[in-house]
């Protein structure tokens, strides 16, 4: 299991070790811990470059520019501490599972419990993934807030490529997470909240094709230019 103190090196260890967590689920979530660490570290460039006197980086609104990219920053921290609960979560709903796998399952009553503990415990188990594809969005929103203040001259963009990074980890963790998803909807068949679960994935998906190319064209873009 992994805490919040966990090195990169030792989540990776753990993620080796021949035990069922962490797994997918979680990696999803470091993945957009990580891409929000990235935006962290371009608008924490980007400031400090506005505060080098006579830098030819300087924003047309230098006000405008640090109050927005602070606001980047503590967006992008605060989308961190999720994504750090999310990886908890997920390893937290596994166990849960499979507590539901090992209830006794003799009699009748025993049967039923078990089915409905299994399906309660597979609910869970796709929200928590669900949570992670909203997140990853978010951090589409703070590349794009960045890149169309960027474009407008408000900000001068610090560690461009590493903003790219970002992209690329957040589509990594989605990918991820769906894949959980998918495995998690197939326990629900016939179950009455197997519908509400899957249209909040396809909203979720459809915005996220729709967002991913045009956003990955715009930083690609935004690099060719600078």
């Amino acid at each position: 299991m992994t805490n919040e103190s966990e090195t990169g090196l030792d989540f990776a260890e753990s993620l080796a070790a021949a035990t069922p967590t962490p797994g997918g689920g979680a990696a999803a979530a470091r993945g957009g811990l990580l891409a929000t660490s990235l935006v962290r570290m371009v608008t924490g460039i980007s400031l400090q470059k506005m505060a080098t006197p006579d830098s030819e980086e300087g924003a047309e609104n230098p006000g405008l520019a640090q109050a927005l990219l602070e606001r980047t920053g503590d967006s992008a921290r605060k989308l961190g501490e999720r994504f750090r609960a999310l990886e908890a979560a997920d390893i937290a709903v596994f166990d849960d599972f499979m507590s539901a796998i090992r209830l006794p399952k003799e009699s009748e009553d025993e049967i039923a419990s078990r089915k409905l503990a299994l399906r309660d415990a597979a609910e869970k188990a796709t929200n928590v993934p669900l949570d992670t594809l909203a997140a990853c969005l978010e951090i589409f929103e703070l590349i794009d807030g960045l890149l169309d203040a960027a474009s407008i001259g408000t900000v001068r963009l610090g560690a461009d490529s590493d903003l790219g990074a970002a992209l690329e980890f957040s589509n990594a963790a989605f990918r991820a997470a769906e894949l959980n998803i998918n495995a998690n909807l197939s326990m629900l068949k016939d179950d009455p909240r197997l519908e509400a679960l899957s249209a909040r994935y396809s909203a979720l998906r459809e915005r996220f094709e729709e967002d991913l190319p045009v956003l990955r064209t715009r930083v690609l873009d935004w690099l060719k230019d600078h």
